[in-house]
């Protein structure tokens, strides 16, 4: 077993250093495709609860028709917000890759 630092191990290309590396690809995978479900699995519902609830298309809000206000804001916020964790969590991935990286190994 090396004793030398992470990043030693990633510079010198050793087997300790994939793996570290396949964690972190594994890990941002892992959360691209949460966020991906998560984004595609709300968009797909809207259409759906349009066309499963009919008396919907004919409610208006302020002479603007009901599915068209849930299809817009609603979107726009949720992309926004699936964003922003998204944002975040990877950043802390990042973070803690780095930590790791400096950290010494006894």
């Amino acid at each position: 077993m090396s004793t030398g630092s992470t990043r030693d191990e990633l510079a010198s290309d050793s087997e300790v250093g994939h793996v570290y590396l396949r964690q972190l690809v594994r890990a941002q995978l892992l959360l691209s495709l949460t966020a991906l479900l998560a984004f595609g699995g709300l968009l797909a519902a809207l259409p759906l609860a349009i066309a499963v609830l009919p008396g919907l298309q004919r409610v208006q809000v302020a002479g603007v028709p009901l599915p068209l206000l849930l299809i817009g804001a609603p979107l726009f916020l949720l992309f926004l917000a699936v964003g922003w964790l998204y944002t975040r969590r990877a950043d802390a991935l990042d973070t803690q890759f780095a930590e790791l990286v400096e950290e010494r190994r006894p």
